[in-house]
């Protein structure tokens, strides 16, 4: 990684159908800036649903095709935590549960 500083995007509440176009706006203009990572905190995230969901895997798609890093954090035992591991993404996204630890490897 880079000396830059990644882009940090750290929404709140709940991330559901309907405030995934917020999120996935977001989550695009991350992608589109120049940092060669991005990292999506979710330790305020009450609630996440499948298009939040969705959403994540899309940018850690697009940002691994253009050579850059994502980084979500969702502490153990969150909402999210939970349901990144009930829809078996764990071993997709790379998931950390501290901002310090985020691109520790």
């Amino acid at each position: 990684m880079s000396a830059a500083e990644p882009t940090v995007i750290a929404p709140e509440g709940e991330l559901d159908i309907a405030r995934v176009g917020d999120f996935r706006a977001a989550l695009s203009n991350a992608a589109s800036e120049d940092e060669t990572a991005v990292v999506v905190d979710l330790s305020d995230v009450s609630f996440i649903d499948s298009s939040g969901l969705g959403a994540l895997v899309e940018l850690h798609d697009r940002l691994r095709r253009d050579g850059r890093r994502l980084a979500v954090i969702a502490p153990g035992g969150s909402a999210p935590a939970v349901l990144i591991n009930l829809a078996g993404l764990r071993s997709r996204l790379p998931i950390s549960d501290t901002r310090e630890v985020a691109f520790d490897a």
